[in-house]
């Protein structure tokens, strides 16, 4: 092995080679980053906040993830988890969220974690 890098640490590998993994605000189960959709917080006058999806990852800010499923959206917004996340105070409008989740999971299958298949499942 090679050593390499300030600090004598192992270079084995670049960070882009590792998958990104977040955790769904929803249903609080782990996957990769590609599997969920960023939604970040639009900050406006007045006590309204507004929820914003960002699936090419671009927008600025502070981000949070949900799976491209209603229930898990659901969850969230009855949580309070996207206030908990993005650090934000009053109510959160998540209504161009839902739009988008709703356009989505037309195209979409089933999502791995509401299909099992996050986990291995045996019978006996």
């Amino acid at each position: 092995m090679a050593v390499g890098g300030p600090g004598g640490r192992l270079n084995i590998g670049s960070q882009r080679d590792a998958a990104v993994v977040r955790t769904c605000v929803g249903c609080r189960r782990r996957a990769s980053a590609s599997e969920l959709l960023r939604v970040v917080v639009q900050r406006s006058e007045g006590s309204l906040n507004r929820l914003v999806p960002d699936p090419q990852r671009r927008l600025s800010g502070r981000g949070a993830h949900v799976h491209h499923d209603l229930n898990c959206l659901d969850q969230a917004v009855r949580k309070r988890a996207f206030a908990r996340a993005l650090n934000i105070e009053g109510t959160a409008d998540v209504e161009a969220v839902r739009a988008h989740v709703e356009s989505e999971s037309a195209e979409r299958p089933t999502p791995a974690h509401e299909a099992g298949m996050d986990r291995m499942k045996t019978t006996r």
